[in-house]
């Protein structure tokens, strides 16, 4: 055996008179001088997910007084623990609406995915970034993108092409098992891999129905060649996904394949959704380890979260609307307390991308994660001071702190974001939204 170790050598020997191969972390004499890139020059992957919670977060309890990198840890910030040291809060940036009625619970969201407010309720108006996104660095794996919702509703989505159609989550831990560790799955440190007949035969089907597919354009009418664009752009994911399973994948030295979760238990109370969330991190974390996908969307609750606490009888929805404010300390305890647990979603998911060691840092440190909310303040529907967040090292670009926008548009924010990610996007928005200017306080 040759006595010089790269980062896709593996250890081998016996075992009760078995073979065995073990794979090799990322150690130091893998990666160059900065432990940034891999010797032989190859990059670490930066990925890109977005985690969205409805209703908000509490007024006056998770902005921090101070500004720039030492900013104080609020309350409501509590569950990133000592990760708020990669996190940037963005605080006072509002949504320009450009004369259209703000809709309730849907408004805020829209114009964070997409750069401009929504002009009707269930639709956006443009495609979402997190699209655009996989477009441009999500091929060469097996999904462009995963999406997912603890919740456990199919309808859970704010990612979309078309504006009209979102695109579907997996809506339990077991599902998203089964999604990206399931059929279709090859394990990059198998030293037995080959590629699978039943893959070769799907990829020569599809292939087969080009010249259909031609005829059946011709014959369309135009509103069913946008259905068909759909559909086709569906194709070709999934070709590029059976492309990618055809070819022998490289060795991820932080892969470990994870065991099936426990049978999903889906219901609002938000112990369980954190629950389930806490699983579906795990899962998406080795997913991304494991060179599955670059991208991932989370919808934890709807905007207008049906979360509630054990034994409780109204939802967090109407918790911000009934509510009474504490006479002492000034505002609603129990909407308190639930949005202290959305965040708490959030705060588990990026700890999930952070235990897993990658490079010279963690997995979080090679990825950008955007949390963000649909109002500044649920009990009024505000579109303003909408709470986003930015967690993770984006392979050494983000530098984290708290910015005070000013009420500056939040296409801001979804602009430094996309960056962050190394995106080639100069300008982000529409109209009073529209952007060139990311926000490089916290660009490295």
């Amino acid at each position: 055996m040759s006595s010089t170790f790269n980062r896709r050598s593996l250890m081998r020997g016996l075992l009760g008179g078995a073979g065995i191969a073990v794979g090799i972390p990322a150690l130091d004499i893998f990666l160059d001088g900065n432990g940034k890139a891999w010797a032989d020059g190859a990059k670490l992957s930066t990925r890109l997910g977005t985690y969205f919670w409805g209703c908000g977060l509490t007024p006056g309890r998770w902005v921090p007084k101070a500004t720039g990198s030492n900013y104080d840890v609020t309350p409501q910030m509590q569950p990133l623990g000592a990760l708020v040291k990669k996190t940037s809060v963005f605080s006072n940036f509002k949504v320009e609406l450009d004369g259209r009625p703000p809709i309730q619970h849907w408004t805020g969201q829209a114009s964070v995915m997409t750069g401009i407010a929504a002009s009707r309720v269930n639709a956006f108006d443009r495609v979402s970034f997190d699209v655009q996104a996989a477009d441009a660095i999500g091929g060469g794996v097996r999904f462009r993108s995963l999406y997912m919702t603890p919740f456990g509703d199919k309808n859970l989505s704010y990612s979309t092409r078309t504006g009209a159609g979102f695109n579907t989550p997996e809506v339990t831990p077991q599902a998203l098992y089964r999604r990206v560790f399931g059929e279709g799955f090859s394990d990059p440190n198998d030293p037995n891999w080959s590629p699978d007949v039943n893959v070769m035969l799907r990829k020569s089907v599809l292939s087969a129905i080009n010249d259909q597919r031609i005829a059946l354009n011709v014959q369309a009418s135009a509103a069913d060649r946008i259905k068909l664009d759909q559909y086709y752009t569906s194709l070709r994911e999934t070709e590029e996904q059976l492309a990618v399973q055809l070819e022998r994948p490289a060795k991820c030295e932080s892969c470990v394949v994870p065991s099936e979760p426990e049978a999903p238990n889906v219901r609002g109370q938000v112990d369980i959704v954190n629950h389930n969330s806490k699983l579906m991190a795990k899962l998406t974390a080795m997913a991304l380890a494991c060179n599955q996908t670059k991208i991932f969307n989370v919808v934890h609750s709807s905007a207008t979260s049906e979360t509630y606490l054990p034994g409780d009888t109204s939802i967090y929805h109407s918790h911000t609307h009934d509510e009474p404010l504490h006479p002492e300390l000034g505002y609603q305890v129990v909407s308190d307390k639930l949005a202290t647990a959305a965040f708490r979603g959030y705060a588990d998911f990026v700890a999930a991308l952070d235990e897993i060691k990658e490079g010279d840092g963690t997995l979080l440190d090679n990825a950008v994660v955007l949390g963000f909310s649909d109002t500044g303040n649920a009990k009024i529907h505000s579109t303003e001071n909408i709470p986003m967040f930015i967690a993770g090292g984006a392979g050494g670009r983000h530098k984290p702190g708290h910015v005070n926008g000013n009420n500056e548009p939040v296409s801001r924010v979804s602009l430094t974001v996309q960056q962050l990610a190394g995106l080639p996007v100069g300008q982000y928005g529409v109209g009073a939204m529209k952007t060139s200017k990311a926000i490089t306080e916290v660009m490295a």
